[in-house]
């Protein structure tokens, strides 16, 4: 087995503050050890300021002079362009969702930063060794057919179905109530948590036991608990990429009820209890009612062992190998 020495350039990673932030990076990579990948991390810290890109472009001479690496995998479109500084070494770059879509307003169009995202991105997809996209939909925006769909991969260990009576006793949750789970941040405009209080807020009328149950700022290995604890998830994003929230909750049999972006229509197809739903309060509201009068888990998880961690692992190897061979 091929081994191979990789430099992580990623403006999202964990830190003691938010020990959830680009969580799905770390995984991702401890996910290759396994298969003889090791590696360092050059975090560019984006969100405390944006003076860190130019910092990190120091920062990479000093790692590349320190040590030999065999390509760079930088994370999202940004990290990209630091980790594209140097021309000596193979680059592989992984876009995560904004990146390529833009970021939209609540009218759904692209806001000017959104759309520096898109050009910077489309034009460093061009300059990279190997181009990793969440999804079709993405690859398709980006224009460029040669990028690998490979989604965030799922701990299939972690995320598993539970009693969901002792998930609720350890979550402290009510167990007499319906509860819609809502696991972004719900200021985040384009999460539109507005659309689904409203939704729940309708749906209550006929199912008065119905709470929705944001859950934010928790550590991540707590995720399975309130997956298997909750009745619903609702997804209601105007873009995304391949959402995580999506998978994890299938990987737990939760139903999931999701607009059509990113993966949704592969990952729904064909999967008993869950659905896609127009995003609108009417059609939310009427399959919240549905699924929590219905009562019962889905069978989301037998879909998600080609998205497992161990999969999606293989898959990126792969791309490490023809990118280090050519």
């Amino acid at each position: 087995m091929d081994s191979y020495r990789i430099l992580v350039v990623t403006n999202m990673w964990p830190t003691e503050a938010d020990p959830s932030f680009g969580i799905f990076v770390k995984e991702q990579m401890d996910s290759l050890r396994p298969l003889g990948v090791e590696y360092d991390v050059l975090f560019v810290n984006g969100r405390e300021s944006r003076w860190n890109y130019l910092r990190g472009i120091l920062q990479i001479r000093k790692h590349l002079r320190a040590k030999r690496y065999d390509l760079i995998h930088a994370h999202f479109g940004l990290s990209g362009w630091v980790a594209r500084y140097q021309l000596r070494i193979p680059l592989v770059i992984t876009f995560h969702g904004d990146d390529v879509l833009g970021r939209p307003r609540r009218d759904g169009s692209i806001t000017p930063t959104g759309r520096f995202f898109q050009v910077t991105s489309y034009l460093l997809a061009r300059l990279a060794s190997a181009v990793i996209v969440q999804s079709r939909e993405m690859r398709r925006v980006l224009r460029w057919d040669s990028a690998e769909v490979i989604p965030c991969g799922i701990d299939l260990e972690v995320f598993r179905p539970m009693d969901s009576g002792e998930a609720r006793r350890r979550a402290g949750l009510d167990p007499g109530k319906k509860y819609v789970l809502f696991a972004y941040n719900p200021e985040e405009q384009r999460k539109r948590f507005d659309l689904i209080r409203a939704a729940v807020a309708k749906a209550q009328g006929l199912v008065p036991q119905l709470e929705i149950l944001p859950v934010r700022g928790k550590p991540h290995s707590e995720m399975p608990l309130y997956m298997n604890a909750a009745d619903v998830v609702v997804v209601a994003s105007l873009l995304e990429g391949g959402p995580l929230v999506t998978k994890e909750a299938m990987a737990t049999n939760l139903p999931v009820l999701t607009a059509n972006v990113g993966d949704a229509v592969d990952l729904i197809h064909e999967s008993d209890g869950n659905y896609i739903v127009p995003r609108e309060i009417d059609a939310l509201a009427d399959k919240i009612v549905e699924v929590c009068r219905h009562g019962k888990r889905s069978s989301g998880r037998e879909r998600l062992i080609p998205y497992s961690t161990q999969a999606t692992a293989k898959r990126i190897l792969e791309v490490y190998s023809r990118v280090t061979r050519s």
